[in-house]
Parts: C-alpha cells; structure tokens; sequence
C-alpha cells in the first residue's frame, strides 16, 4: 500500500481544466489544494455556487456547444499567461484537451481521460476524430483509470511512457470498511421478510441506461419479486426516467428518484443496500462501482471491460449485456436468491478496495509523476509534448 507522502518541497502551480460541475473535478481539485499545490481551475461548467473559486470562462454560455472550446482559446491564453502554471491537466480529451492542445502556451500538458471521451466520442465523428488526434500529439502525459483506456491510447500510438494508469478509488474514512447488514431471505410478495433493497448511482443520462434497469424492474414485479428500487443521481433523462416508472406503475417497487447525495449519505445509502447495478454501456474504472463494492453492496453490473477489470462473473458479482433487460432481471434474481455467493462477494470486494481502489493511494501515484514531470520539464528534458526518458507505465 503506498505511504502517504510528506508534503512536497516545492509545490507546483498546477493549472487545472475541467467541468467544474462534476464530482470528480471537485476531488480532484481538493486533493491537489490539500497537498499544498496551487490550483487554478478553469473552466466552461461553473460549479453549483462558485464554491471551487474556479475561473470561468467567458464563452461559457455560448450556443452552440461545439464552438465553446475553440472560442475559448485566447481566454484559456489569457489565464496560462496571467497565472504561470508549472503543469497544465486538461480533463476530457475532445472537451478541455483539445482547448488546451489549441493553446500553444498550456504547456507541458498532462490529459485526463475520463472514460467515454475515449471509448465512445473519440470516433464519434470526423470532427471529434480530428480533435483527438490533435490532444494526442499535444499531450506530455497521460492520466487514466482503466487498463481499456490505457489499451486504448496505445491504439492511438502512445507510447507507455506517456501513459500513467491509476484508478480514482474512495475515500476510506466515508466507504470503507463496510457496515455488516443482516442478510434478507429471497421473498416473494406476501412473504415475510425485508424486501431486497437495489439501489443504481449512475448519472441519468444515456450512456448510463438506467431505463434498461426500469425494465428489468417491470419484469421482477410481474414475477413477484419482493424488491425495493433506489434511484440516486441527476442528468438529462431524469423527467424520462420518471415518467417512464410512473406510467408502468413502479411506485410501490420505487423508493424514488433521490437527485445527488452528498458522500456521507451517499454510503448510508449504499450500506443499506444488497445489490448494486450499473447499466453502462461505457466505462472506465466506475466511482460508483467502487464505492458500492466497499460498502458491501453486491454488484450487477454490465458486460464491458472497464467492469471485468473489477467482477468476475459468478465470483464477486455478476455481469450482463449491456442493454438486455432479460438478462438483468435474471442476473437480479440469481442475486437475490444466492446468499452465499453474496457472502462470499462481499469478502472478495473488501480485499480487492483495500488492496487496489483508495483514493489517496491513487492520487500519490498521479501526484508523484505530476513532479516528476514538472522537474523533467524545468530540467529542459521535455520540451515538447513527445519527449521520452519517463518511467513506464505505473498501476495502482
């Protein structure tokens, strides 16, 4: 396990471009500040309050979106020369890598590869194509969460000393260790016991497909399966996502649609629960995942790579199709009615968290490279972005 770090000597001006509207930007961010480093965030997604003290810029609002990060550049030039960063990490590769590899100042530029922009938008149109290929030629270093998208940018040519490949992980002192919860029996309507609590933390956008959970729902209530669903997050397809459970008449299988919830409440809800799902048709290595797995929750999850890097089917949890409703409410069925693959799971998941997924632990490892890099950089030994002479890839 990695040693927590004393602060470092000499800390970096760190110049930071991400949607300061998501949770990642804000751990990230935090971590970063409580390491003593400055942070200067930028960004076209304002945070809910300005409470990240980031710096909008000034093309924000604009309409249409895809303008937004060309627009940008002289106010994104504007910002690097005013505030001198040591490191420029751009978030998002065809989003806040290709504002950043438009500026020829945001230099040596480290990009953080956040899952989808990878693995689905990346070839999504010639359009984002080209802006891929322009971040990846750009691009000092590379920070990713997942051995798929670690496969991925070598498709791209990358080279493994570019590449650092960590996941986020979580925060032990609020996942970790789980709280025992008392095992339910697998009952029916009208039989006695608990319901089995099932509970999806993903954003409601399609990506997600929290309508392939819905469905898989439908069919267990019309099988009688005695269940409770717990919907937790926000995103575009929420008013869908509703109208959808009200019209086939989930309510008494739906606790509801609970919009965000903060860290704390987020794992008492996840310890309540005694199966995890996630519908993802794209994912590196899942947060939610993570989170659901150290709090003992029993994952169900999608058949994709990012996810097999962590469940093994039929050993710490169960996988399915992406999309298949079928699927998913048999793999829910088998969840519910075989205690001692969930016992034996939940064990599992506690090790693999402990050993792979904490936070802190991860983020060292960014850390470290990130002053290495910056050394590197001040040193005159990178002064482009295809310099060798870095260490090889590292994992968490």
């Amino acid at each position: 396990m990695t040693q927590t770090l004393p602060s470092p000597a000499q800390p970096l001006r760190l110049l930071v471009l991400a949607s300061a509207d998501v949770v990642h930007t804000r751990r990230w961010v935090s971590y970063f500040r409580s390491r003593g480093h400055t942070v200067q965030l930028v960004t076209l997604e304002p945070s809910p309050g300005r409470d990240l003290e980031e710096k909008v810029l000034p093309t924000a609002f604009l309409r249409p979106l895809a303008l937004r990060y060309s627009l940008a550049a002289p106010a994104l030039a504007h910002q690097v020369h005013r505030f001198r960063p040591d490191l420029v990490n751009a978030h998002y590769v065809p989003g806040y890598g290709f504002l950043a590899a438009l500026v020829r100042s945001a230099r040596p530029l480290a990009v953080t590869c956040w899952g989808s922009d990878l693995l689905v938008n990346a070839g999504r149109s010639p359009l984002h194509s080209l802006r891929t290929a322009l971040v990846l030629r750009a691009g000092t270093l590379f920070t990713c969460d997942a051995t798929v998208l670690a496969d991925k940018l070598r498709t791209f040519n990358v080279e493994n000393d570019r590449i650092i490949c960590s996941p986020l992980g979580i925060e032990k002192e609020i996942f970790f260790p789980a709280e025992p919860q008392p095992e339910p029996p697998a009952a029916r309507c009208g039989e006695p016991g608990r319901p089995f609590s099932i509970i999806s933390t993903r954003r409601l956008e399609p990506v997600y497909c929290v309508d392939t959970l819905l469905r898989a729902a439908l069919i267990l209530r019309e099988a009688g399966w005695n269940f409770r669903l717990s919907v937790v997050g926000e995103g575009s397809e929420r008013e869908h996502l509703e109208h959808f459970a009200d019209y086939y008449g989930l309510g008494e299988r739906l606790s509801g649609f609970h919009g965000w919830l903060d860290p704390p409440c987020l794992a008492a809800s996840l310890r309540a629960a005694d199966i995890y799902v996630s519908c993802s048709r794209s994912d590196g290595a899942s947060v939610s995942l993570l989170e659901a797995m150290a709090c003992g929750a029993f994952p169900v999850v999608s058949d994709i790579p990012g996810n097999r890097e962590w469940v093994g089917d039929g050993v710490n949890g169960l996988l399915f199709p992406p999309g298949d409703f079928g699927r998913l409410s048999e793999c829910l069925r088998r969840a519910m009615t075989d205690q001692a693959l969930r016992r034996r799971a939940r064990g599992h998941n506690l090790k693999l968290i402990a050993a792979r997924a904490l936070w802190e632990n991860n983020m060292q490892v960014v850390e470290e490279r990130f002053i290495r890099l910056v050394r590197g950089s001040q040193a005159g030994a990178l002064p482009r972005g295809r310099q060798n002479g870095q260490k090889p890839v590292e994992r968490s």
